[in-house]
């Protein structure tokens, strides 16, 4: 089950505290962008809530959001981040309506399992555009339009396919293993000036890609995972909440595996 607690005792307390820390989540409207966003409102953040087709989830979670916390903590945003100019207008306007963003957290990508052989034009580009250009395009329009804040975070979720071949999924995996790249390169760039970049990598996440796997790629990768399970919404809730605190400035250009145990390094 996504995460789901927005609760008064929740914000802004405990060692996660993000309490009025201004978040835009891209992504926001799959399994691992609903289930963060709701888990840093209830940490006491003011969120921007993405997304680029399915407003009506997002629309919903913004409402709850405002309804438990008060008016004006989330508001939806649409925009088709592979275009560089929708990117930056997105960040824009999630800067002027939070007054500023200190956390960004990319839950955004688009995977098809598939030979590369088998792939269309079309797909592979999309596979390789949708994966890393977005994650490019925000991180460097945070760069600009935030450069005088001394807190920043910036967590992008990758996947374990990033890491480690598998099969069906080389494309999605050389797009995955780019955004490490990327983002290990950021942490260097970055550090002096206080900020911090990160990524997650989750197993085959329930709600998301393992829904649209391949059955014999699953039960691979499941036959090979020490705790016999897929990876759900909730396991990267605690990941990206401490990556996002001001207790996690010391860590950085990191790949935090959640993928239990299939990958220990």
């Amino acid at each position: 089950m996504p995460y789901t607690a927005i609760n008064d005792t929740a914000a802004g307390s405990g060692s996660t505290s993000l309490a009025e820390r201004r978040v835009l989540i891209a992504g926001a409207s799959g399994a691992i962008g609903a289930a963060i966003a709701a888990a840093v409102a209830d940490a006491g953040a003011r969120v921007c809530l993405h997304y680029h087709r399915s407003a009506g989830p997002v629309e919903r979670l913004a409402e709850r959001i405002n309804a438990e916390r008060g008016p004006s903590r989330a508001f939806p945003a649409q925009a088709d981040l592979t275009e560089r100019e929708a990117a930056e207008n997105l960040f824009d306007r999630a800067f002027d309506r939070l007054g500023g963003v200190d956390v960004l957290i990319n839950c955004i990508g688009t995977a098809r399992d598939d030979s590369i052989m088998m792939l269309s034009e079309r797909d592979a580009d999309l596979m390789l555009r949708g994966n890393l250009a977005p994650v490019v395009y925000l991180c460097e329009a945070m760069r600009c339009r935030c450069a005088a804040r001394d807190y920043g975070r910036i967590i992008n979720i990758t996947s374990i396919t990033g890491l480690v071949g598998q099969p069906m999924r080389s494309l999605y995996g050389a797009a995955k293993g780019a955004v490490i790249a990327y983002t290990k390169g950021l942490a260097r760039e970055i550090a002096g000036r206080g900020w911090t970049a990160n990524c997650i990598a989750p197993q085959v996440l329930d709600g998301g890609i393992a829904d649209v796997m391949k059955p014999q790629v699953r039960a691979a990768i499941m036959g090979s995972t020490p705790i016999k399970r897929s990876c759900t919404p909730n396991d990267l809730v605690g990941a990206a909440l401490f990556l996002a605190s001001a207790e996690a400035g010391f860590i950085t250009g990191t790949v935090l595996n959640v993928t239990g145990g299939l990958v220990t390094w």
